[in-house]
């Protein structure tokens, strides 16, 4: 038996050097380094998670002892509390966040829980992030300051721990999990996004890129992480970006050759591991400029049941080339009066369910280029992306078209009305109409 040892303020021990340190749940760096109780043939002892051969010595409570004395007893008094004793002494998670073996009496001090490691790691998996709460827009996280190893504070909920944590761990959705409050049901959605942006180039591109990271810092007002599919040095771009936006960039870096690449690239990043723990993903192109605080959208985002896009009333995909009717033509499905969509901007609620569609447009888009030539589709992954999620019903208009509007010279739009994001696809000297736009948003933000 192999299971993690849990104080009664709901800390774990954690291994540092020669020391033994208490971390809360979410301040766990190495999860191999978290010490677990470990009944091995009979012979009792605390062990490494990452490596049950690595005893934790109890004379000298360090883990690196080459032979180290090891066994303890245990003691069962209900309600899953244990108490560990060595020499007569019981194991304390003691006042200076560590553990030792000094107590004569066992109190709250001396009594530990034992959590299954799947519990644990979905425990630290809550602890880590905000979460959404099902039918409506409350942003919850696990309040560790008023929760034990009886109960746990999430949002506004005290909650049996764990049952509240075998409720996470037994999930087949990683990205949320449905628990109970008495006979109350409720679904918690993992709010913990991902802007993506791909820059190719030091042209146009990158000043639009300029004027769109300006945006996601000052009216946007993102707090999330922002990943850059890139051929341009990482500390470049950052240095481009807000100064309060650099800690969350991450650079991707991917060479391209040619308008297949720098506008495919977008799709290669879904095709990785790399997005796998965010939720929701926005992807950007860096004409766009993000006009209001982006979070009331991201909560929205995360109970989206399937991909996103702004839909282009004007495009069927049926007949325009814009929007897949290449594509569509040569493998025709049922899609009679279905609008196409721009994929300059895409939300992706998650990996965990949505993986296969977005990756099989990648497939798509290989396979077909492959055969008939890299410049053979019209608009490219635009095409592939409204073949591919519609043929697969895995697209829905809102709630990325309910936010998004057209802007640019021809598109007169009104900073004073901003919906969440504007896409300059079809304006000259784009950087120049994203950057009028912007500094007029921000002085009526500050008035």
């Amino acid at each position: 038996m192999l299971k993690i040892l849990v104080s009664h303020n709901l800390k774990v021990f954690h291994v540092e050097g020669e020391r033994i340190v208490q971390r809360d749940l979410s301040n766990i760096t190495r999860p191999e380094d978290v010490l677990c109780f470990y009944d091995k043939n009979g012979l009792q002892g605390f062990c490494t998670l990452g490596d049950s051969d690595r005893w934790l010595d109890l004379e000298t409570l360090t883990i690196t002892r080459a032979i180290p004395t090891v066994a303890i007893t245990s003691e069962y008094h209900g309600n899953g509390h244990y108490s560990f004793q060595y020499g007569g002494r019981f194991g304390r998670a003691n006042h200076l966040g560590g553990l030792d073996f000094v107590a004569e009496h066992r109190n709250l001090w001396e009594t530990f829980k034992l959590l299954d490691i799947e519990t644990f790691h979905a425990a630290r998996r809550i602890a880590s992030h905000r979460w959404v709460l099902g039918g409506s827009d409350t942003i919850v996280n696990l309040n560790l300051r008023e929760s034990n190893f009886d109960h746990v504070t999430f949002g506004e909920k005290k909650l049996p721990m764990e049952a509240f944590f075998n409720s996470a761990a037994a999930t087949k959705h990683l990205p949320r999990f449905i628990f109970f409050d008495g006979w109350k049901v409720h679904e918690a959605f993992l709010l913990n996004p991902a802007v993506v942006l791909v820059v190719f180039g030091h042209g146009v591109a990158l000043q639009q890129y300029c004027e769109c990271i300006r945006s996601i810092g000052s009216l946007a007002k993102y707090d999330g992480t922002i990943l850059i599919v890139s051929n341009i040095e990482a500390d470049h771009l950052k240095g481009l970006a807000p100064e309060a936006l650099r800690s969350q960039i991450q650079v991707i870096p991917m060479q391209g050759s040619d308008q297949l690449d720098y506008v495919g690239a977008r799709l290669t990043i879904f095709n990785t591991s790399l997005l796998d723990e965010y939720q929701p993903i926005l992807y950007s192109d860096v004409d766009i400029v993000f006009d209001r605080p982006i979070e009331p959208f991201l909560v929205e985002a995360v109970k989206a049941r399937r991909c996103s896009a702004q839909i282009e009333p004007f495009h069927q995909i049926a007949t325009s080339e814009h929007t897949g009717s290449t594509l569509v033509q040569a493998d025709p499905f049922t899609c009679e009066g279905l609008h196409g969509f721009n994929g300059g901007l895409l939300l992706v609620p998650n990996m965990a369910d949505h993986a296969r569609y977005i990756r099989a447009a990648y497939q798509t888009l290989v396979r077909y280029t492959s055969e008939h030539g890299r410049k053979s589709i019209p608009f490219y992954d635009q095409s592939v992306l409204n073949y591919t999620l519609y043929k697969l019903d895995d697209f829905d208009g809102e709630p990325v078209s309910a936010h998004t509007q057209i802007g640019g010279y021809d598109h007169p739009t009104d900073p004073a009305y901003p919906r969440g994001f504007i896409h300059f696809w079809n304006t000259a000297e784009k950087h120049l109409a994203m950057r009028a736009y912007i500094d007029e948003a921000e002085k009526l933000s500050q008035a």
